[in-house]
């Protein structure tokens, strides 16, 4: 007997896929003693903002752009803007190139705003 296949709704309006590959080679990097992962800095950034429930960060295998000192991320909703992130650069600034300054729909706000 199959299951059908259902859909579920989500808190998400946003999903951002960072290099779980990348990220161990640099062994942190990020966040203001530069111990954290992108993903963790990420994550802190958006709960400084009150916004961490709306987008969710994923970390994937290796992305095939091995860039070095750096983390290759992009916006899943934008996959033609990826992003290679030099180690210790501050979380809202990546926030800023990933999620709001990638294009949205007419009306809807940035992560930020």
């Amino acid at each position: 007997m199959s299951r059908s296949i259902a859909a579920r709704p989500t808190p998400w309006k946003t999903v951002l896929l960072v290099c779980g590959k990348c990220s161990r080679k640099l062994h942190g990097g990020f966040g203001a003693k530069r111990e954290d992962t992108l993903r963790t800095a990420l994550g802190a950034a958006l709960k400084q903002r009150g916004r961490r429930r709306e987008v969710r960060i994923v970390e994937t295998r290796c992305m095939g752009i091995c860039p070095k000192k750096a983390v290759t991320a992009l916006n899943a909703s934008h996959p033609g803007h990826l992003l290679t992130v030099p180690k210790g650069t501050d979380a809202a600034e990546v926030l800023a190139a990933l999620v709001d300054a990638a294009p949205r729909p007419e009306g809807e706000a940035a992560i930020g705003g």
